[in-house]
């Protein structure tokens, strides 16, 4: 592979004390100040967002009811994607179909379908738009990328897949150049970000930030290591690939997000000043409630220490950046309050989105206003679409 980075959390925080140049004053006294390091890294300190959310998000479509029959009743959601037009692309894993919709609900087409003939799927995951405007599937267990025409259905290419590694829901996603990153191991066994060549071939590679040690909780068993858990409301770093290139990464003890070439440089980093959310003494029972089921479910492993919930949260949570370039933050605020940042591609802390519905491990679709988010509805997985809208 031509290039490979590894990426530190822990440096890159001490390396934000080092002086830097800045035209502006201190992120307490300005909500937003841009500072650049010797090493030209910018950083884009924010201070934090008060008051009701800058943009709501209006429900306009719902896919998916235990009373309804045919194409919207889906077993596994495992990707979205929107169309120019407002259509709703929905890949259903378990029917191992890919399923269109128009801007109104009605049902279009299906394709792909279970098997290892071509266009065929088996345990598919992930939907990502190509750099031809056709559509891409991780079909994992043909160990292949499939790709298709949207308005037809007809499958394009299928290259083969040369990593063992994957991720659910699949993170892969098409940069600026046409290329595909994708998620795999390094020569050392980390987890790493993969840039395909032209042949899809990984050709640079960023190793990702590793779970902290100090966070988790491993099981034994017979002398084996069988599985290792964080630890209830323990932060843990989090990344995403990013369309313009490069990826995120978000440290998650503290709000600082990195962006991060496939070259090797932190071109900016991106601070906001909020305090860690307390966990409110129910939210701890319940959590060690849910931390002992799963161990209990590991049969008997033995865990290298007893663990215990974290008095605050995480900084943040997961994120995603969309086709404007702008990062999506899970907000983890007092309360229970379901709120995304959103960043500018400066690192400005534009405000925060609010949303009636998780979007739980699956990435949303975001294309223009349209926001699609994969949940569940009565135990039923749907699709809800939204209008983001600013103001009450």
């Amino acid at each position: 592979m031509k290039n490979l980075v590894f990426v530190r959390l822990s440096l890159l925080g001490l390396l934000l004390s080092a002086s830097a140049c800045s035209d502006s004053a201190s992120v307490g006294a300005v909500r937003f100040a841009l500072d650049t390091l010797p090493n030209d890294r910018v950083v884009a300190r924010n201070a934090d967002v008060t008051g009701p959310p800058r943009w709501r998000l209006v429900e306009r479509l719902r896919l998916g009811s235990a009373l309804e029959e045919g194409p919207s009743l889906f077993g596994a959601i495992g990707g979205l994607a929107i169309g120019d037009g407002g259509e709703i692309y929905v890949l259903d894993s378990q029917a191992a179909e890919v399923r269109a919709f128009s801007a109104d609900g009605t049902f279009l087409r299906s394709f792909g379908g279970g098997g290892e003939g071509p266009g065929e799927l088996a345990n598919p995951t992930g939907l990502v738009w190509g750099p031809e405007g056709d559509l891409w599937v991780l079909n994992w267990s043909n160990a292949r990328y499939s790709s298709y025409t949207p308005s037809t259905g007809e499958v394009g290419r299928e290259p083969r897949r040369r990593v063992s590694f994957a991720q659910f829901p699949w993170p892969g996603r098409f940069d600026v150049s046409g290329r595909l990153v994708d998620i795999g191991l390094d020569g050392a066994g980390r987890t790493a970000a993969l840039r395909l060549g032209e042949d899809f071939v990984p050709s640079d590679t960023i190793t990702l930030p590793q779970p902290y040690d100090d966070a988790l909780v491993t099981f034994s068993r017979g002398g084996q290591m069988i599985a290792s858990m964080p630890e209830p409301f323990a932060p843990q770093p989090v990344w995403a690939p990013r369309p313009r290139g490069g990826i995120v990464v978000g440290e998650g003890r503290a709000y600082r997000l990195h962006r991060i070439s496939f070259g090797g440089d932190t071109t900016l980093t991106v601070e906001v000043d909020r305090p860690l959310a307390p966990v409110a003494p129910e939210e701890a029972d319940s959590a060690m409630a849910r931390f002992r089921q799963m161990a209990e479910s590991l049969g008997g492993a033995t865990p290298d220490r007893q663990p215990s919930s974290r008095e605050t949260k995480p900084a943040h949570g997961g994120l995603f950046v969309d086709d404007q370039d702008r990062t999506w933050v899970v907000a983890i605020l007092p309360g229970g309050l379901r709120r995304w940042d959103l960043f500018a591609p400066d690192g400005r802390l534009l405000g925060q989105v609010e949303s009636d519905a998780s979007a739980g491990y699956r990435l949303p679709a975001v294309r223009g206003s349209l926001v699609a988010m994969a949940t569940e509805v009565d135990g039923v997985p749907s699709v809800i679409v939204y209008e983001m809208v600013e103001g009450d």
